[in-house]
């Protein structure tokens, strides 16, 4: 099993790949992560990548080898949407970060461009977490939470 996991730093991105790690090792499986985290602190990309399962032999999942995409941002899927093989799911949030560089960032159009592809696709509403929480600070487990059935 290939999870990619990817959002923005500050989003807990790190910190999900390694509850899937932990359960997947508690049920005796060989486990490798890796984490590409940029600038993470200044609102850059980061990106963990969990191979669960004794047929990998690399932290790093192939471009078009993950079985499940979690995305806690949306610009964030669209950009690692490649890594997904055919027949995989996407989780993704519809909370949008605006990048710290500006523009015209709506976050809509990305959820929008993944509803279009031909890809099993489960959103998350974020504000739902929000008005349930009184905080975002859930929504990774939220997101890790709607793939687990398939983990």
């Amino acid at each position: 099993m290939n999870i990619l996991i990817c959002g923005i730093g500050g989003q807990g991105v790190v910190y999900a790949s390694k509850l899937l790690a932990r359960q997947a090792l508690e049920r005796g499986e060989t486990v490798h992560t890796a984490e590409t985290i940029g600038m993470a602190q200044r609102g850059g990309s980061v990106v963990s990548h969990v191979r669960i399962g004794g047929d990998c032999h690399s932290p790093l999942i192939p471009k078009g080898d993950a079985d499940v995409i979690i995305g806690l941002e949306p610009a964030e899927t669209v950009r690692n949407i490649a890594y997904l093989k055919t027949g995989g799911t996407v989780a993704v949030s519809t909370r949008g970060i605006a990048p710290t560089t500006g523009g015209n960032y709506n976050p809509e159009d990305m959820l929008t461009y993944l509803k279009g592809l031909q890809i099993d696709l489960i959103v998350v509403d974020a504000e739902e977490v929000f008005r349930r929480d009184g905080s975002y600070r859930n929504l990774n487990i939220e997101m890790v939470n709607a793939v687990g059935h398939l983990i």
